[in-house]
């Protein structure tokens, strides 16, 4: 099924490819699209067949597309195809991994879990909300993927305790599904929570309009999530259903996870550099010579320094996700190429022509959350997602005489909770362990979506009035 699944994209790419060379012949640049930027549609379409079909690996479909870029004419040259690369999310990207990697070195995350169990772990239901807190809270700091993955492994740990196999299955199931749901959730508290955020923010920069500031995202991000998140937990409870356990097999979990009693030297130093980024962000909001991007990437050469120590070289190259370097970069170089080549003048145009004049901010954040989570059935990939569509959005805005800020806001924390699907990189590491169907995930989360398209139209407009976006 899977080499079948590969083959039917291949043929759909090279389809798409021969079109998209074939251009001049059949499109002479009339109406809102240039040769060029037909072009370039045709390479994004070929580019997410080959993603969501996976028919070669992430790092060889954008390096692929970066060397077809210049050659099908939708950029001048080489130079154009690499522009993405350049862009400092990429480096963020890169630096995110290797503070995630630090915090996986020492038992920090697993202190702050054993703690929340021995407190709360009183039956299931508490047990899965202490994990998605916990799971929450660390991904508000780092790289959604990489916190997806420690709490999986530690999922999959205690489920270990069932002796029933369908028990552990159906329990493994909400578990499986809330662990994703909460790394997303908890990745839109920060602006480093998720490297969409920064791509959101870095949008709007280029758009010409000032940075949202750290605790301004936080106002934002921290209230929303702290709605939607017991809301996941009750509808992952009543819906899948996890098997009960005994007070004495959490307690046995915990005790397993070999938490050591006394916090340790590396783990101190890891408490304590992420705790001055964590400072140095929040004084952002008010020092704009401190830049959130630089502080994390500063902040993990520091990981590195002698008498320090945590990370060495080999490790931060394994830990890291090529795969999100690589696809980051490709992605907003053809974002690019569609505001240049004037797709996205064009998209907001139309989008534009459609909303009604007068439009209200509230109004506008909910007709943006309903464009992303709809957009996000056929580009399922966050990282993709924003640099595509968010500067449109930002033009759609400026004509309806809306904040783009606002708008920043709803498109970064609406592809932030890409769930509906299993298909974006946080939801695929759990879906590939099989406890689930592509379906069993939007029986939860197709509500979570709408309760926050919901919340964000009532809440982000409120916030934004109140800093004067």
């Amino acid at each position: 099924m899977r080499e079948k699944k590969k083959l039917i994209g291949a043929v759909i790419t090279l389809a798409l490819l021969i079109a998209c060379a074939l251009v001049p012949a059949w499109w002479q640049g009339s109406g809102a699209v240039s040769v060029a930027g037909m072009r370039t549609i045709f390479v994004l379409i070929a580019f997410l067949v080959m993603l969501v079909l996976e028919v070669l690996p992430v790092v060889v479909t954008s390096l692929l597309f970066v060397g077809l870029m210049p050659v099908l004419g939708v950029v001048d040259g080489l130079g154009g195809a690499l522009t993405g690369f350049s862009n400092p999310v990429v480096f963020f990207t890169l630096a995110s991994f290797g503070i995630a990697a630090a915090l996986t070195q020492v038992p920090i995350s697993k202190r702050i879990l054993a703690g929340l169990l021995r407190a709360f772990g009183g039956n299931i239901q508490t047990v899965l909300l202490a994990m998605m807190v916990c799971c929450a809270a660390v991904s508000s700091l780092v790289s959604n993927v990489p916190c997806c993955a420690v709490f999986m492994a530690l999922s999959l740990n205690f489920v270990e305790l069932y002796e029933n196999a369908e028990d552990r299955r159906r329990t493994a199931r909400a578990f499986m599904i809330a662990i994703p749901v909460a790394s997303m959730v908890g990745g839109m508290m920060t602006p480093v929570g998720s490297s969409v955020n920064l791509i959101a923010m870095q949008q709007l920069v280029d758009a010409g309009y000032p940075e949202i500031g750290f605790v301004q995202w936080m106002c934002v991000g921290v209230p929303l999530a702290a709605v939607t998140l017991p809301v996941a937990w009750l509808l992952l409870c009543k819906i899948y259903k996890p098997v009960q356990v005994t007070r004495q097999q959490v307690l046995k979990f915990t005790r397993d996870m070999n938490v050591p009693k006394t916090v340790g030297t590396d783990e101190k130093k890891v408490i304590v550099i992420v705790l001055i980024m964590f400072i140095l962000w929040v004084l952002s909001s008010w020092v704009p010579a401190i830049n959130t991007m630089v502080v994390a990437i500063l902040g993990c050469v520091v990981l590195f320094l002698p008498r320090i120590e945590i990370l060495s070289v080999n490790t931060f190259l394994r830990e890291n996700s090529w795969d999100a370097f690589f696809l980051v970069g490709t992605v907003i170089s053809i974002s690019g190429a569609m505001n240049t080549n004037g797709v996205g003048a064009a998209l907001a145009s139309a989008i534009g022509s459609a909303l009604p004049s007068g439009i209200t901010a509230p109004a506008m954040v909910a007709v943006c959350a309903v464009i992303i989570f709809a957009s996000l059935l056929a580009i399922p990939v966050a990282t993709s997602l924003i640099p595509l569509m968010l500067p449109v959005l930002i033009t759609v805005s400026i004509g309806a005489g809306v904040s783009p800020a606002l708008v920043t806001l709803v498109a970064a924390v609406c592809a932030c909770n890409c769930y509906l699907l299993p298909l974006d990189t946080v939801t695929l590491i759990t879906y590939g362990k099989g406890y689930y169907s592509m379906t069993d995930m939007a029986k939860c989360t197709v509500w979570l979506q709408l309760l926050l398209v919901v919340l964000c139209a009532l809440w982000i407009p409120l916030m934004g009035g109140a800093f004067g976006m």
